[in-house]
């Protein structure tokens, strides 16, 4: 089983080892590439930040007390947050993802209590897509071109879960 937990200092040295692997960051839109103990920082810096607001909900994902991956609330709209969500190679297909996301759902939906949590996924990445059916979430659009990461335009997947 799994926690969610506020991201602290001891997570700096477990975070530029998970996210120093293109076959996590390909998958990422806003990490730099390489992670360095400055990016880091700079997140943790971030998320205390926002630990007392409800406009970005950040959580470090950890397995028996060491940090395996991230998921966030990002609000869009009084009603509507946004979710994003990374998992360490070593953990994954492991249920893990699945586990964090009905966790910040049940936190949305019955503390927030909003309505609708939305997410993008790009074009390919079919786990990230079996994670969000897995919860609930239904495919509302494809939308062409909608990021630019690495000077490429990437497809995305717009898929949504509303009570």
């Amino acid at each position: 089983m799994i926690d969610l937990v506020k991201y602290e200092k001891r997570h700096i040295e477990p975070l530029l080892t998970l996210l120093n692997n293109s076959n996590v960051t390909d998958w990422l839109y806003k990490i730099p590439v390489p992670y360095t103990e400055k990016d880091a920082k700079t997140w943790l810096k971030f998320c205390k930040k926002n630990a007392d607001k409800n406009e970005n909900i950040l959580y470090a994902i950890e397995l028996n007390g060491e940090i395996i991956g991230g998921i966030g609330l990002h609000q869009r709209a009084g009603h509507c947050y946004e979710t994003g969500y990374w998992i360490g190679e070593p953990y994954w297909g492991k249920g893990f993802a699945t586990e964090a996301l009905n966790k910040v759902l049940d936190f949305a939906f019955d503390e927030l209590q909003i309505v609708r949590v939305q997410a993008f996924v790009f074009e390919g990445n079919t786990a990230s897509e079996r994670v969000l059916e897995k919860c609930g979430f239904k495919q509302e659009g494809f939308l062409l071109k909608s990021y630019i990461k690495d000077n490429k335009y990437i497809n995305s997947k717009l898929f949504a879960k509303v009570i």
